[in-house]
C-alpha cells in the first residue's frame, strides 16, 4: 500500500518520527523543578525556627516569677478591697485570715473571715467558717504581715479584720518571689487605698490608724 492511498483510509494510523532526543542513550526526560523547598532546605528551616523557639521560651520563662508575684499581689489587693466594702456594707466585722507557713506540701494561702452570724453578733472568728483558700502563685510566698504599729508576723497564722466604720484593717502583706523580687501590698483601711510598691516594702510612715 502506498503512502497516497493510507492517507486517504478512514482509521488509518500515522507513523511518525521518533524525536531524536528520545533515541539519544543516557538521556531522561523529566518534570521541571517546582517552586517548593527541597528536604534539605526544609531541614534548615525547622533548625532556626527550633533555635528562636528556644530563645523565646527562656526569655518568657525567665519573665515567669515576675509575672506570678505581680498576679498574686494584684489578686490580694482586689480580695482585701471586696472584704473591706463587705465589712462596711453590712456593718459586720469581716477579714482575712493569712497562713503564711502551711503545710509542707502545700503553698501559702489566705482565706475570708466571714461576719458572724446574724444571731450570734459576737461570734468569736476561730469559731466563723472561713471560706475557701485562695492559694498564692506558685514560687510566691508571704515574706510578712506588717501591723500600724510595726509589729511584722514572719510565720504561722494572723487574723486582720475590718471594721464596720471602716477604721480597723490597715496592714502591709510582703510578698516575695523564687528570685527574691519583693512586691508590697499596702492596705489603709481608713482611706480604703490599696498601694502596690514592687521591689521595696511599704511602710506605714504616711498614716496611722
Amino acid at each position: 500500500m502506498n503512502r497516497g492511498l493510507e492517507r486517504d483510509l478512514p482509521g488509518a494510523v500515522r507513523s511518525f518520527p521518533a524525536c531524536p532526543e528520545s533515541r539519544a542513550p543516557g538521556v531522561r526526560r523529566g518534570f521541571p523543578r517546582s517552586g517548593g523547598f527541597t528536604f534539605i532546605e526544609m531541614l534548615l528551616v525547622i533548625g532556626v525556627l527550633g533555635v528562636l523557639f528556644s530563645i523565646g521560651a527562656l526569655s518568657f520563662r525567665g519573665l515567669m516569677p515576675k509575672y506570678y508575684l505581680k498576679t498574686s499581689a494584684r489578686r490580694l489587693g482586689t480580695w482585701i478591697e471586696n472584704v473591706r466594702l463587705s465589712a462596711v456594707s453590712r456593718n459586720r466585722w469581716m477579714g482575712i485570715h493569712y497562713v503564711l507557713t502551711p503545710g509542707p506540701d502545700e503553698q501559702p494561702y489566705y482565706q475570708i473571715i466571714p461576719p458572724p452570724l446574724e444571731d450570734y453578733p459576737d461570734q468569736p472568728v476561730d469559731q466563723r467558717t472561713f471560706l475557701q483558700k485562695e492559694y498564692l502563685s506558685p514560687g510566691v510566698r508571704f515574706s510578712r504581715i506588717v501591723l500600724p504599729n510595726s509589729r511584722a508576723i514572719e510565720s504561722g497564722t494572723i487574723n486582720v479584720l475590718f471594721s464596720p466604720m471602716g477604721n480597723a484593717g490597715s496592714h502591709v502583706a510582703v510578698l516575695e518571689g523564687e528570685s527574691g523580687r519583693i512586691m508590697s501590698v499596702k492596705v489603709n483601711a481608713i482611706t480604703g487605698s490599696i498601694d502596690f510598691v514592687e521591689n521595696g516594702e511599704a511602710t506605714f510612715q504616711n498614716f496611722e490608724e
